[in-house]
């Protein structure tokens, strides 16, 4: 009996192995299938006939406003991992990076929060207070 019982287990388990591994299949199936589309779109616009694409942006220039490049370098995060263009092509992590940054600073220029008003506001009165003391001394 105890035999039957341990027998019993060990198919039980098999079936439930085969029955993950066959879920996980169709997961995995279904996944190839949804990106399926998304690559006929990119393979239809890269492989125009008249005027091929290349994604490499060897002939790009970008120009990074002078408001943005400051909030880059001061960014005591370290967001942006790369130099815009390495071995002379474009770095489309770093761009995409420098457009989410120019994004935020917009969302902060039309929707300042009270605390960043708060913190501008005490910038300014020190800054205020330090140029008075100078002028003090002098």
């Amino acid at each position: 009996a105890y035999r039957m019982k341990q027998n019993d287990q060990t198919k039980n388990d098999t079936t439930e192995r085969i029955q993950k591994v066959r879920s996980m299949w169709t997961l995995i199936v279904e996944m190839l299938t949804s990106l399926k589309r998304e690559e006929e779109v990119v393979d239809s616009v890269l492989e125009d006939c008249v005027h091929p694409c290349i994604l490499d942006g060897t002939d790009v220039v970008l120009s990074v406003p002078r408001l943005l490049a400051h909030r880059v370098e001061s960014d005591v995060h370290g967001f942006c991992t790369g130099n815009l263009y390495e071995g002379g092509k474009l770095n489309f992590l770093t761009v995409i990076q420098l457009l989410n940054e120019a994004l935020r600073t917009l969302r902060d220029e039309h929707c300042p929060c009270e605390l960043k008003e708060l913190h501008r506001i005490e910038d300014m009165v020190i800054s205020y207070r330090k140029a008075l003391q100078d002028l003090k001394t002098k």
